[in-house]
Formats: structure tokens, sequence, C-alpha cells
């Protein structure tokens, strides 16, 4: 593609070079340039791709995209924008012909519920025979290759690329999560939205939005900017979902309240399923989920909503929802059938750990054994928060590590600490950093009716200490301390 056809709809301050250059990849990482490239140099909170700029031209970049003036002598192209982000998004819309618009796409967000809410209308699209993709925090799915990811929403060009792979297989839907991160960072910017659904909001990424009136700012923008037939799907329990609501044209709304268009009644849940009635102008319907807990029928309430605004009879829902067996991490039992139970959950913020905690203790016989900890480079701001629903919610907690990065991890234990410490608890919990060691004591404690609550790893398998990872899946662990606990 020539360059400037790919700087179509781009505010280029200044272009010095030969504008009708082929190039022939686009990219953001100096180590995958090939001759005909085009460097994208983005600054981030670490690094600045400004100090790549010349390994990039030496490994063939033809063309660079720059926020600040360079001297890149002849033979390559220099592009000076205000912002090499928002610049990279409309560069990736081009660059891959605009693929988004080719698809439905059906945009989720929220703080909590994204994962397992794209997984059940994933699942009720395929049962509606619409071949269906999935980008999201566990894994991309295209063409049912399933395919790691880095982040819950891929970076623009990585995002337009497995949007043009979508297209190339005939996908009609994909199901994306939508981060905060991505809305900020304009990674969505262009997408035309069908459908975009809030699940609800709370405390989260501060590290990066500051305070929770910016974090709210940036979720509402993504419905604000929802073209007028897009229709939004909104959890109006949740007081954020309510001002939402105010800001969009068309709307369905969920949840357990009277007033919601979609709601549910007579919740039931197992160790196994969570059973629930839909009301709704479509009609009634009984929902039998191979989820836990009350969370997961709003998460499942979202998708009816998403499957009656596509058209879909509620004899496919209902099948579409009952077919998916659960998903990677988010409340996954590893031990239910002995005396005890063992649970590994994505909690890693402090709504989603009571929830989760709270789920616990509807369901457990005895006690509620819980091992947790609090990344570093995170809101460090809620780490004795969550020490303190631990303190209320369990009845012996384990504190470990979990992603300490280079921060200490004796001061973020210490943090957490806190919380059980304005519960006045100070019997109720120990400290054990190595994660392992966390998991292998809270499993043999384990007695009859109890249950362990592994929480804030779910489905991730690496342990972060900044200067390197390692392999570290909670689900693993766990598994082997059952079997070396009933081997014994």
């Amino acid at each position: 593609m020539k360059l400037e056809n790919l700087l179509h709809n781009i505010s280029v301050l200044e272009l010095k070079g030969d504008p009708e250059i082929e190039i022939t990849s686009v990219v953001t990482n100096s180590q995958q340039v090939t001759s005909g490239s085009l460097f994208i140099a983005l600054k981030g909170s670490i690094l600045d791709g400004h100090m790549y700029v010349g390994e990039a031209i030496t490994k063939g970049a033809v063309a660079v995209m720059v926020e600040r003036p360079m001297d890149l002598g002849k033979g390559c192209a220099s592009i000076l924008v205000e912002n090499t982000q928002t610049a990279q998004a409309i560069i990736g819309k081009n660059f891959y012909a605009d693929p988004a618009s080719k698809l439905k796409m059906i945009g989720v967000t929220g703080t909590k519920g994204k994962t397992t809410t794209t997984f059940l209308i994933r699942s009720l699209l395929e049962e509606a025979g619409f071949k269906t993709g999935l980008i999201g925090t566990i894994y991309n799915i295209v063409n049912e290759q399933r395919l790691s990811t880095r982040n819950t929403t891929p970076a623009s060009l990585e995002l337009q690329h497995l949007l043009a792979e979508m297209v190339k297989v005939e996908t009609e839907y994909v199901v994306m999560e939508v981060s905060s991160h991505a809305i900020a960072q304009d990674r969505i910017q262009g997408f035309s939205f069908s459908r975009g659904v809030f699940t609800n909001i709370s405390r989260d990424h501060l590290d990066f939005h500051q305070t929770f009136e910016e974090y709210f700012k940036v979720k509402t923008e993504f419905f604000i900017n929802l073209p007028p037939e897009s229709v939004a799907i909104i959890n109006i329990d949740d007081p954020g979902g309510r001002q939402i609501a105010l800001a969009c044209s068309k709307i369905i709304s969920y949840g357990l309240s009277s007033d919601a268009q979609i709601r549910a009644e007579q919740i039931k849940s197992t160790m196994k399923k969570t059973t629930f009635e839909v009301i709704s102008p479509w009609g009634k319907m009984s929902i039998n989920l191979n989820l836990i807990g009350q969370f997961n029928v709003y998460n499942a309430l979202a998708a009816i909503a998403v499957g009656f605004s596509l058209g879909l009879d509620a004899e496919t829902i209902r099948k579409g929802l009952e077919r998916l067996p659960g998903v990677p991490g988010r409340f996954e039992l590893i031990s239910g059938s002995g005396e005890y139970t063992v649970v590994v959950d994505y909690a890693h913020s402090p709504d989603s750990l009571k929830n989760v905690l709270a789920t616990a203790k509807t369901l457990a016989k005895n006690r509620v054994i819980t091992v947790f900890g609090c990344g570093r480079n995170r809101d460090r701001g809620k780490r004795s928060m969550m020490g303190r629903i631990s303190a209320e919610l369990s009845d012996y907690t384990i504190i470990t590590n979990d992603n300490p990065r280079r921060e200490d991890p004796e001061t973020i234990a210490a943090q957490i600490k806190a919380g059980f410490l304005v519960k006045g608890q100070s019997r109720n919990y120990e400290i054990i950093l190595d994660r392992e060691k966390a998991i292998n004591k809270a499993v043999s404690m384990a007695k009859e009716g109890d249950m362990v609550i592994i929480a804030g790893k779910g489905h991730e398998t690496y342990q972060d200490f900044g200067d390197h990872k390692i392999h570290f899946d909670d689900r693993q662990i766990a598994t082997l301390a059952v079997e070396e606990k009933e081997n014994a």
C-alpha cells in the first residue's frame, strides 16, 4: 500500500519524503521491522519508541511516524503527528481495509464480568448458527482456533489484524471485551458496534486512570460514541449503569430490579449449577446455567438481552447459554467431589473479591479459606480494602504474592494486612509469600465442608517478579495439592 493511502484521515503535521513509497508492513516494535516497513514510534509509560527509530531504519524501515521532529536523513520518509497512539488506530484500519465494517461487532465493557459475558454471547450466537469470533482476556478465537493474547483488548494494529483474519474466514459476528485502556488509547477508534454491553463499574485500574471519576468517564464515552442505530445493553442494578443509560438512545435494561426489562427471579445456586427464571417482554424462560453465583446470573442476563435484541428465539438463547460448560479461571472448580472444595478465580479487585467470597459463604457448609495477593504497578489503595473484605467474608486468609514485579512483596503484604487490623482481626490470617506454599497450606488445612478460594490469577499461567517471569498456574498447583492430600 502506498504511504499516502495509508495516511488517509490522519492529521499529518509534517510529511518529509516520498508519499508514494510502498509500505509492506506496519509495526510498533523495532524487532518486527522488515524491508519496507512503516515504524510507528509510540510513547509509553516506561519505554519511548522514539529511542528505537534508528534501529528501525537500520533494519529496513522506509517510513517512520513520530510525535516530535527527528532528523532521519535521506531514504526514509518521516511523518509527524500529534499523537502516534491515535494515528496507529487509523493506520491499522487503512492498512487492513477496515475489517470491522465487514463484521457485526458486539462490545462488552465494565469492571467485572466481561470475559464470562463474551463467552456466553458467543455461545448463543454459535447455537443460532452464526460463525462468531472472540476477542478477550483469556484467548482470542478465529475460525475455532484459540490464539494467545496479552491484553484484554489488543493493541490497535494487532486488533485490526485479528479482525482481518476473521473476515478472511467469513466470520459474521465478533464479540469482544472492551477495556477502559482500549477506549482511552483509541484502540477501537472508528469501530461501529451494533451492540454495546455494560456489566458494572467499581474501583479498578486507578493506576492508569488516577481517579474513579475519570475511569467512569472513559466507560461512558464508549456508549456515547455508539452509532444511533446501536442498542446499549445496560445493567441498571449498578448506579453507574443508570447514569450511562441516560446517554444512550436505544437501550435494553437488565438486572434483578423490578423495572429492568430483562430480570431474573427464583435464583438458586449449587456447587455445580445456577438456575433461575427470566422475565422479559419476549416472555418467560427457565435457565439451568453451568456457572455458579449471582454474579453469573447478571452475565447471563446481559447475553440474553443481546440475543433478544438480535432477534434470536428464547429456545436458541436457552440452549446457547446451557451449552457453555464454564469459563477458565472463573470460579473454576478444582475439587468438589470430596469432603472439601477448592476453587480458582480471577478476582483481583475489591468488588470481584467480595462477590466471589460472598458466593463461597453461601455455598460452603463450613469455613471459607482464602488465598490472595495484590500485584505491583496497580492501584495500591485497593490493597487494604481487599484485606478488609477477606477479613469480613473469610474464616481464614493466607496473604501471598501475586505478580509483585519489582516491588517489595513484604510491603504489599503489609498493606493488605492493614485491612485485617482495621476490622480488628489479628488471628484469622497469616502471610506466606511463596504462592505455591500458600496454596499447599490452604488445601492441607481444609476440612469437611470447607471451601478454599484461590483468588487473583484465574486463567493466568505466570508469576511476574519484574526482572523475570516463571510459569505458575494456580489450577495446576491446587490440583497437585489436592492429590497429595488425598494420597497422604
